[in-house]
């Protein structure tokens, strides 16, 4: 019996082609794309739980009283912690940056990002698989280094690397203790290296290592490491956040004090719930992830629509056929089996070949996300159990619903035709037309408008030059933006090296500084003229030369730039922003110059004051900024080009680089660039939306198609006799558009609302955005009407066109 109905399920698919090929695209797609969300979503909310004990993981972060939030802290937080709270189990502090890496005996040295130094405990906290090595002494001994799998291949190839010697920057040499798994991508830590805590003061010289060690061992208000908390079992982190403030006053100098509120956060949830400045990876937002679980469901819904409405309108052609089988003796039962049998088939083939789109569309999503999710890790039970119950209810719906109805005439009844017009089954399908439609409005709406703020980013004025410029990292710079000098012979070696690609042509200025604008900035305590030491503000710090302002193309307001002129300006003078201004209660620009500021206990005179400029990204807003000369913050060397051939310039300069600085590979990066990074994951992320989107259109047109078709057969008799009498071909075309345009309107307005809520929730991510505008809207709404009539245009005119004689020589 069962082997009866399949025969007959796949002779019925067989037999209308048509509809069963847009049935299968359409909820194949659906599916196939549902099963790409969901592997990003539970990618994106599986971060860090694959530590053992995530659970008990907390990392401090602080804010400041401008409401500034700084996801790295002081380090001197960390050593005191254990013993003020009885709760702490555990505490680590995280260092990262780029270090130069050789091997003994060669003069290649290779840039490695993500080189960590942390506290002993830190292999206590976090899951560490070690491929080879001893675990309880990893991190203990001195001059000790643990490498990844990836790092060990690329420095002994087959050899064992245990015992080896890597050469940091240079100056010191470690020995691999241990090889460990790399951590997964779903981990906001990610490190090809990770070195004592302690030993990254060796890879300085002497006497900056003594000024390091004397600043971090004290310094309340440097943001230079992760601090990351293991809380004993049983116990919650809202007792030390609530004390965090005694805790700073009793352990941190007065004057470094400033009001910062440190607070524990959860490992879980740094990656989707962070604010936070200065994170080690890219962050997502929980906004992100709802509008794509919604996308997925919408775009689903849509394919489900598409199938239950094809299949609805099919099965009411089928009333004879149910007429003739009940006079040859099936039961009701019988054919609502059939209905079922029919589903079930054309549900197991979308939903198997769903898997296999997937398989081989989830690499093109990684390359879109940058992760590296693979189908064997994806596919797990519970998705399997998900999909089949998913398919189950689509049976259901698309083959029960349908059968219920049709299977309820009479024979004679049925074998006249039945009544397949009744006016509940034509508002229940336009019900659904019309919500298949307003999801479509909704998905290209809000696709337009994250394009468009996409686009704000890129093109917004931020305040200086971005252009013609590229970025040189001067020995190793951390993920923090903290730096220190760290050879004796550096500044003599730099200077040469400026002298010489300042000659070149195509070379218009080069200029030091603490990091490029738009890139970030240091927080330092800041006590500026009418304010005590009770009043110590968190204050963002620029450092940069003497052709600073003029390389960027930066506004003057009042006063001067740094000037040569004046032998001063090298320790004692400041250059504010307008925020500051306004913020220190300075009244105008010009009753600015002169005031002194006070920063961390060195003074100095406002000899200038320069337009807002927005330092940060535009997640952030402008904030006041105090710019100052101190060389002992100068790790980047911008060069700033004319039009001509950079390239060809940017070769000389390499190879200049590598004769001065043999010791360092060279590296940089094009500041536009740089700061279009800053927004990658937003492009990502509107890119793959876009992409969704499309496909979510295109599912939408195949149903509208198909219901056109239907219409079409059952209105040919109707057709043919208003050509006989007369109509034209516009006539009749506008008669099937009369009904869709009010049903797309209806669509629109439902869609509307939605739409505008949601993507002002995502906008509200971005501290500067584009306009919600109405104009957007009707763009929308224009495209899905052209879209949907466009849809229908063809097979309407084809009936249109033909030849009434054909449809009316049966009656």
């Amino acid at each position: 019996m069962l082997q009866n109905f399949i025969k007959s399920a796949l002779r019925n698919i067989v037999k209308n082609k048509v509809y069963s090929f847009i049935n299968f695209i359409g909820l194949t797609s659906g599916l196939a794309l549902s099963l790409l969300i969901v592997a990003y979503v539970r990618n994106e909310t599986s971060y860090d739980q694959f530590h053992a004990k995530a659970e008990r993981l907390y990392r401090f972060g602080y804010t400041v009283p401008n409401g500034m939030q700084i996801a790295s802290t002081p380090p001197p937080i960390a050593p005191a912690l254990k013993d003020y709270y009885p709760e702490v189990e555990e505490v680590a502090r995280v260092y990262g940056r780029n270090v130069s890496i050789s091997l003994p005996g060669s003069n290649d040295a290779f840039e490695e990002t993500s080189v960590f130094f942390a506290d002993s405990a830190f292999t206590k906290m976090f899951s560490l698989e070690f491929v080879q090595g001893n675990p309880h002494r990893a991190l203990y001994d001195k001059y000790t280094v643990l490498i990844t799998e990836e790092m060990a291949t690329k420095y002994f190839a087959n050899r064992n690397p245990i015992g080896e010697t890597l050469i940091f920057s240079g100056r010191q040499s470690f020995k691999v203790a241990g090889v460990v798994k790399n951590f997964p991508d779903n981990s906001h830590l990610r490190f090809n290296m990770l070195v004592p805590y302690d030993d990254m003061f060796d890879l300085e010289d002497e006497k900056t290592e003594q000024v390091l060690r004397a600043n971090l061992a004290k310094n309340f208000v440097i943001s230079h490491s992760y601090t990351y908390v293991l809380l004993k079992d049983g116990t919650t982190p809202e007792h030390i956040n609530a004390t965090m403030g005694d805790f700073v006053k009793k352990n941190a100098p007065p004057s470094l004090v400033v009001g910062q509120v440190f607070t524990l956060m959860p490992l879980t949830d740094l990656h989707l719930k962070s604010t936070y400045i200065g994170e080690p990876t890219p962050t997502n937002s929980m906004t992100n992830i709802y509008i794509f679980i919604g996308v997925g469901i919408l775009t689903l819904l849509i394919a489900a629509i598409n199938y239950i409405n094809l299949s609805t309108a099919q099965s009411f052609t089928r009333t004879k056929e149910i007429g003739l089988r009940k006079i040859l003796g099936s039961l009701r039962s019988q054919l609502i089996v059939q209905f079922l049998a029919e589903s079930f088939v054309f549900c197991s083939a979308s939903l198997l070949t769903a898997y296999a789109v997937f398989y081989f569309a989830l690499p093109q999503m990684n390359l879109l996300t940058g992760k590296t999710l693979l189908f064997s890790e994806v596919i797990d039970s519970n998705l399997l159990l998900v999909s089949f119950v998913l398919m189950i209810l689509l049976m259901f719906l698309a083959g029960g619903y349908p059968a219920y109805f049709v299977t309820r005439f009479e024979s004679v009844s049925a074998l006249k035709g039945g009544d397949h017009r009744g006016g509940g089954k034509q508002l229940l399908r336009r019900a659904l037309v019309v919500f298949q439609l307003a999801i479509t409005c909704l998905l290209l709406s809000g696709s337009m408008l994250i394009w468009k703020q996409l686009r704000y980013l890129e093109n917004k004025p931020l305040g200086f030059q971005k252009e013609h410029i590229i970025n040189i990292p001067l020995q190793s710079q951390n993920l923090n933006g903290y730096f220190q000098q760290a050879d004796s012979t550096f500044k003599t070696r730099l200077q040469s090296f400026r002298d010489i690609i300042e000659q070149q042509s195509g070379v218009q200025k080069t200029v030091l500084s603490s990091g490029s604008p738009g890139a970030g900035a240091v927080f330092r305590g800041t006590i500026p003229e009418g304010f005590t030491k009770e009043d110590n503000m968190y204050i963002a710090n620029l450092a940069g030369d003497y052709d600073f302002l003029e390389a960027f193309d930066m506004k003057l307001v009042a006063g001067r730039a740094f000037s040569k002129d004046y032998g001063t300006d090298v320790k004692e003078a400041f250059i504010v922003n307008e925020m500051a201004v306004k913020e220190f209660k300075w009244e105008t620009p010009e009753k600015a110059l002169g005031k002194t500021i006070d920063r961390e206990g060195k003074k100095g005179k406002v000899v200038g004051v320069i337009a807002d400029f927005n330092f940060m990204s535009l997640t952030t807003a402008i904030s006041p900024l105090v710019l100052s000369m101190d060389q002992n913050q100068f790790n980047t060397l911008s060069v700033r080009f004319e039009n001509a051939n950079v390239s060809g310039t940017i070769k000389t300069i390499e190879k200049e680089w590598n004769r001065i600085f043999p010791e360092k590979a060279f590296e940089f990066t094009f500041l536009d660039e740089q700061l279009n990074q800053q927004y990658s994951n937003y492009e990502n992320f509107g890119l793959i939306i876009q992409s969704f989107t499309g496909i979510a259109i295109l599912i939408s047109c195949l149903g509208v198609y198909g219901l056109i078709l239907f219409m079409v057969q059952r209105k040919v008799k109707e057709i043919g006799i208003r050509k006989v009498m007369g109509a034209s071909i516009a006539n009749l075309l506008n008669m099937i558009y009369k009904e869709f345009v009010v049903l797309i309107g209806i669509g629109f307005i439902l869609a509307l609302p939605v739409s505008y809520y949601f993507i002002n929730e995502w906008l509200n991510n971005f501290v500067y955005h584009t306009s919600v505008d109405v104009f957007t809207y009707l763009i929308s709404l224009v495209l899905v009407t052209c879209i949907v009539l466009l849809t229908i245009t063809y097979q309407s005119v084809r009936a249109a066109r033909a030849n009434p004689v054909q449809s009316l020589r049966s009656e």
